[in-house]
């Protein structure tokens, strides 16, 4: 198969070429300008930081799965992320696994700068990090079976959980009450709460091989829990409690895909999003049944077994961010088959030949009948000080062909420069 943009130009017949490379410009033109005057003011909205447990990095991405960076990785101290955290003033914690026995904490910046190595560093496999109202964080170690309390000020003690054990303690949530919630993975797997001041209040239900726990909040206000089950590779299940722990459903089965679930993020009482080792889908629930998304495939040399997910607000820093809109099609002009793409965008000061004047990491798409529309995340707005600009896009390593000529780019992205 041979990719190439719709309206590039690839007809046998001249004028039929210059009609195409003038529609396609048209289009692109419009889709990058109406972006930036999006970004110039739009109110921030969601993003999500993704751990690519495969590629030591954590990873940006827009609240509709649209990859926008990476947020950390090695030059950072992050190795095989397991579990992250974001506290109230915007530090990101993330715990990173080096044996069964062996992992440590790092903090970040709002920004994904490190900053330090936090608590004691003798935690086995870590499951998952919450903060609570206080800025404590709580930490489920996997391996030694029991959760950590770590208080601002560094000192750290073991959750007292009673009589009941805590096997392979996983994910973590909190109720409206500051109630924690903890879910516990194996064949003895079980959901355990604490009171608000700490104290152990009961075992709340069993169920096997428990990976994660979310608490939602239902229409009139009531409170329910939510989990999330890894039965094997391709058996994962999203179930359903009343805030004491009386079933109730949804019962949801993930159908293999995502493999190996292991995160579990809440949008609302009827939307979210499950993690998996290829790749991150997102559910909602209808009266029609649950509808399933891929929300993300997996990026080569980026996202690879995803593992972990957090909220964080938009950040400002991507207001360079462009929407790009196209459609892929093979040699015969027909749609490529559904599914996902990585783009590779590069902009040049030339037509053909020279150097660029800025190339974009790898960036996920997803086609449906060979549309497509994704971010070219972070563009330097010093791109488009060259008289004239073109886009270069290649496409699963295709490099496609004649560039975009993009000369209207530049008149919104000074704009904002001088905001």
């Amino acid at each position: 198969m041979t990719g190439r943009m719709a309206g590039e130009g690839y007809g046998k017949e001249k004028q039929k070429m210059r009609d195409r490379k003038q529609t396609q410009f048209l289009l692109i033109i419009a889709a990058l300008v109406m972006a930036a005057a999006i970004f110039a003011g739009s109110p921030a909205a969601a993003d999500y930081l993704v751990l690519s447990f495969g590629t030591d990095r954590v990873l940006r991405f827009g609240d509709d799965g649209t990859y926008k960076g990476v947020f950390a990785g090695p030059d950072q101290n992050i190795t095989k992320p397991t579990a992250i955290a974001r506290r109230s003033d915007g530090k990101i914690y993330v715990a990173c696994y080096v044996t069964q026995i062996t992992s440590y904490i790092v903090r970040l910046s709002e920004k994904g700068e490190y900053e330090a190595h936090v608590g004691t560093g003798d935690y086995g496999f870590i499951g998952g990090l919450i903060f609570d109202q206080a800025g404590n964080l709580y930490i489920s170690d996997s391996s030694a079976w029991w959760v950590n309390k770590l208080t601002p000020d560094g000192v750290q003690t073991v959750l007292n959980s009673g009589s009941e054990t805590t096997p392979s303690p996983a994910g973590m949530a909190f109720d409206a009450q500051g109630r924690l919630y903890l879910a516990c993975g194996g064949a003895n797997g079980k959901i355990l709460r604490w009171n608000a001041d700490g104290s152990f209040d009961r075992k709340l239900l069993d169920n096997p091989r428990l990976v994660d726990v979310a608490i939602v909040t239902l229409d009139g206000g009531a409170q329910a829990v939510r989990a999330l089950r890894a039965d094997g590779s391709t058996s994962g299940y999203y179930l359903g409690w009343d805030i004491e722990g009386n079933w109730t459903g949804p019962y949801v089965t993930t159908e293999s895909s995502p493999e190996w679930v292991n995160s579990l993020w809440q949008i609302d009482a009827t939307k979210f999003l499950i993690v998996g080792y290829n790749g991150i889908y997102r559910y909602e629930l209808t009266d029609q049944g649950p509808v399933k998304t891929l929300w993300t495939g997996l990026i080569p040399g980026l996202l690879s077994s995803p593992y972990g997910i957090v909220w964080v607000p938009d950040e400002v820093g991507s207001a360079n961010s462009l929407n790009y809109q196209g459609r892929l099609a093979d040699s015969s002009g027909n749609p490529v088959p559904d599914g996902q793409h990585t783009l590779v965008f590069a902009f040049f000061a030339t037509e053909t030949g020279g150097d660029p004047l800025w190339t974009s990491a790898p960036v996920s798409a997803t086609t449906s009948g060979g549309l497509f529309t994704t971010t070219i995340p972070g563009v330097p707005p010093a791109v488009f000080d060259a008289k004239d600009v073109w886009l270069q896009v290649t496409v699963n390593g295709e490099t496609l062909s004649p560039r975009i000529y993009v000369s209207s780019v530049p008149l919104a992205m000074k704009a904002l420069r001088a905001l």
